[in-house]
């Protein structure tokens, strides 16, 4: 009885010790993301800032009409 106790125990500080671990990826991650976010908006701004700087499309580059 006092084995199984033990190895109870054993498995429980170990399961602990996974979810800290996981815990820790998961904010890792989300603070990844966040950063990766900020720099796609940081990005969309700097294409739109160029796009407005090359002022209309020229008719030698536009799309066909079956695109």
């Amino acid at each position: 009885m006092n084995e199984t106790i033990m190895d109870l125990q054993t498995r429980l500080a170990f399961q602990e010790s996974s979810l800290e671990d996981i815990n820790l990826t998961v904010v890792r991650q989300q603070n990844e993301i966040e950063v990766m976010k900020r720099e796609i908006v940081r990005l969309k701004d700097l294409v739109e800032d160029i796009r407005e700087a090359q002022g209309p499309a020229d008719s030698a580059v536009e799309m066909p009409p079956h695109y």
